[in-house]
């Protein structure tokens, strides 16, 4: 029952993603409550948050996040942790090359005209948001899988959630995503990191 709860679960959020792709695709404009989510952050801008955001929008870019994640799975490739090496370099480059290609599938022009800082590329979905949620998840995952202690493993998940959840907030902050296009990299980027786990065996 539990496995068929999560494959609804799962399935229900991939629908949630196309659907609202679809509703995106080719498109310059915001849909549903973008406009105002963005108004509503962008009303409250100060120089000390935006540091913030910027530095923040950075440690979630691939200009740190795939040298730092090649180091590490450098590391347990000598150690011959085969088995983390597949779950982490999946979770990153396979992210990010599965990202660029909804992307150009979907087209959907930035909302430049928020823009804080220069963006290029397409929108829809968020890479940094989707790539966070696989990465973030796949590396709580594995730290939680070697602790008995649960106060530990909630520690793990909730610290994941919360960097997860600032990543897709600086995209916000800085003008540079819809928040439709933040949701739906988390929704890819879930759907993403289940399908890892269950396919890479230990």
């Amino acid at each position: 029952m539990k496995k068929k709860f999560k494959v609804i679960i799962l399935s229900l959020m991939l629908i949630a993603f196309f659907t609202l792709g679809f509703m995106v695709k080719g498109s310059s404009e915001g849909i549903l409550f973008d406009v105002k989510v963005l108004e509503l952050i962008h009303n409250g801008r100060n120089p000390q948050i935006f540091s913030i955001m910027k530095f923040i929008s950075f440690i979630g870019s691939e200009k740190f996040l795939i040298p730092i994640t090649a180091m590490i799975v450098a590391y347990t490739l000598i150690k011959k942790n085969y088995y983390i090496s597949k779950l982490l370099l999946i979770s990153t480059l396979d992210s990010y090359i599965l990202n660029f290609l909804l992307k150009l599938f979907f087209k959907r022009t930035r909302p430049v005209v928020y823009f804080l800082v220069n963006q290029g590329g397409y929108s829809y979905p968020s890479g940094h948001s989707m790539v966070t949620m696989t990465l973030y998840s796949t590396i709580a995952f594995l730290l939680a899988k070697k602790t008995e202690d649960s106060k530990k493993k909630i520690l793990i998940h909730t610290i994941a959630f919360v960097m997860i959840c600032l990543m897709g907030f600086s995209r916000l902050y800085l003008g540079v995503h819809w928040p439709t296009d933040v949701i739906g990299g988390y929704l890819a980027g879930y759907v993403f990191y289940c399908l890892t786990i269950e396919l890479i065996k230990e």
